[in-house]
């Protein structure tokens, strides 16, 4: 087997990398963001953090080299930049002559360690190897050293490397020299979760009050990261409840001062476009106090006086009142009084979720017919909007029905499904009634009624506006006519109001058994119009619905119908081989 040394030369490197990549790789070895290298399986692996971690590993195989890395750049089997990273950093000569690991392991792995082998083992140490391994161990695992150095300066009443622990942040979270793609991302991320492992343990081990102040200021670095890494996955709320969820906990442990800490939680709350640190008074208001609680409001009402100040010298809206309103909501609630959350949402438009927040409070306080009226008062207010009124309709139904009111109740749903009919209020008013589907004469015969009314009386409108009422309407009587398998008024109804192409289909499949031909008449436009978005799944589409039409042509004894179709196909697609393939493969 050839020798792994003559296998990774700086020739060999540049004729794998390239001129180009073999530069920017020296450039990483020089700035020193190659971790150090350890053995792995059949070869070497180490880290090399660029814009992120990349995952890197060396190998012979064959007698041959072999590489692998977790950049987007190597899905290609490329030799990228952090390969030659690797390799420019094992040796200063930029070759791997002493690597034995490198060589192919054999085939037959050997047998794994007993559980109780390494622990008997390393109990029989000596205390000198024992430090050795230790502190050799440190020198390439940041968060072992960082941690150990923790725990030492906590015994010693010290705190611990502050700059140290920001320049890890920094590698984690600070703008890079480039966008960090969607491929990218998770990578990143998987750096941040790192970084905040080892904020958990620095707290754990005795050190809380340096823990929340470093989870401020990784926060800090997240919101500048939104403008440089794609977060369309959630990542940066995923980070941003991670450093909540640490900061909530350091702060517990560490018990900082109350209007110290009321100021910091204003700045994490309004100063971040974040959304871990939200209403973070109800949150932290033990910690915080009647002090603490106090002061937060201070801040918040100079905040609001800054931003309104601001807005009155001609300033743009950027949304800081908004915040500042959340804020004081969850400052509000903190303070465990109805009367103060009532007056702080009285200064907004009276949203059906403030309703209901101060319909809770109340009930909590004991004042539920309080809380009834501002339930109703809720439902009057957002009349337009019944849609986001559910729950408070469900709270005063609910309420009503437990003071023997079900009339009531069962009103209010009827309400809810007028202004917003859809089969899920439809359903809910006939649970509420306590009524079983397709009762004649009941509360579903009336909602039927209800649609079919409505859009008789506006079919001969051609006004625009009134467009969305009546597809509305229209959708919700159909909806409702398929869920109680009244599949020919649903048809009836289609033909005379008319639906959209996803709704034909619906009804040609419900209704192809009985009347196969209207099925077809249906189909047959969706072959073309699946053909005509010229991608091969749309083609598998389309030769899928051939073939329903070809058995339902059999069914209703016309199978040229199938016939005229196919010839059509064929005709006027005859140069899109693709489709031609999959015609072929049916053997038509």
């Amino acid at each position: 087997m050839n020798q792994p040394g003559a296998l990774f030369t700086v020739s060999t490197v540049r004729k794998l990398a390239g001129s180009r990549s073999y530069s920017r790789g020296w450039s990483y070895h020089s700035d020193g963001r190659v971790e150090p290298v350890r053995e792995r399986g059949p070869g070497l692996q180490a880290t090399v953090r660029g814009t992120m971690p990349y995952a890197v590993r060396l190998w012979v195989d064959g007698g041959k080299p072999g590489w692998s890395c977790t950049c987007p750049a190597a899905e290609d089997g490329s030799f990228c930049k952090h390969c030659v990273a690797v390799a420019l950093t094992l040796h200063p000569d930029a070759t791997l002559l002493a690597s034995e690991s490198l060589v192919q392991a054999p085939e037959s792995s050997p047998s794994p360690t007993p559980d109780h082998e390494l622990p008997d083992f390393v109990g029989e140490l000596p205390k000198d190897r024992l430090v050795e391994i230790v502190l050799q161990q440190a020198t390439s695992d940041w968060r072992l050293r960082e941690s150990l150095l923790a725990e030492a300066r906590a015994v010693r009443g010290d705190v611990p490397d502050v700059e140290s622990w920001r320049r890890h942040i920094d590698n984690a979270l600070a703008p890079r020299d480039r966008y960090v793609s969607y491929r990218e991302a998770g990578d990143w991320a998987d750096g941040v979760d790192e970084v905040i492992d080892g904020l958990e343990e620095l707290c754990d081990q005795g050190q809380p009050d340096a823990a929340a102040a470093l989870a401020e200021y990784a926060h800090r670095r997240a919101d500048e990261a939104v403008e440089y890494v794609d977060h369309s996955n959630g990542w940066m709320l995923d980070v941003s409840v991670r450093l909540f969820d640490l900061h909530h906990r350091a702060c517990a442990q560490g018990r900082p001062d109350p209007p110290d800490l009321a100021a910091r939680l204003v700045r994490l709350e309004l100063d971040s476009d974040l959304e871990g640190f939200y209403r973070t008074a109800g949150a932290y208001a033990e910690m915080l106090g009647e002090a603490g609680l106090a002061a937060y409001r201070d801040c918040l009402e100079q905040r609001r006086t800054q931003v309104e100040g601001r807005r009155n010298e001609g300033g743009r809206r950027d949304g800081a009142l908004g915040r500042i309103h959340e804020a004081m909501v969850g400052w509000a609630a903190a303070t465990g009084d109805p009367d103060i959350l009532i007056e702080v949402h009285g200064r907004e438009r009276l949203h059906p979720a403030a309703v209901m927040e101060i319909a809770d409070a109340l009930v909590a306080a004991d004042r539920e017919d309080e809380a009834l009226e501002w339930a109703r008062r809720g439902l009057t207010e957002n009349r337009g909007s019944y849609q986001y009124t559910a729950e408070l309709r469900e709270f005063l139904a609910g309420a009503l029905r437990e003071r023997g009111d079900s009339s009531g109740g069962v009103q209010l749903f009827w309400d809810g499904f007028s202004a917003a009919p859809s089969v899920t209020s439809y359903r809910r008013l006939l649970q509420q009634a306590g009524e079983d589907s397709g009762v004649e004469g009941g509360w579903a015969e009336r909602c039927v009624e209800e649609l079919q009314g409505r859009l008789a009386e506006r079919a001969d409108k051609a006004d625009r506006r009134r467009r969305g009422f009546v597809d509305s309407n229209k959708d919700a009587l159909l909806k409702i006519l398929l869920y109680e398998g009244r599949i020919a008024e649903a048809w009836q109804a289609a033909t005379e109001y008319g639906c959209g192409r996803q709704m034909w289909l619906t009804l040609a499949r419900a209704r192809e058994r009985t009347h196969p031909l209207e099925a077809i008449g249906v189909y047959e436009p969706e072959v073309f119009a699946q053909i005509d978005r010229v991608k091969t799944p749309a083609y598998e589409q389309a030769v899928d619905l051939m073939d329903r039409i070809r058995r339902l042509s059999h069914t209703a004894d016309v199978p040229e119908r199938f016939t005229t179709l196919l010839h059509r196909v064929r005709t006027e697609h005859r140069f899109k081989r693709n489709l031609k393939k999959l015609l072929d493969d049916r053997g038509w």
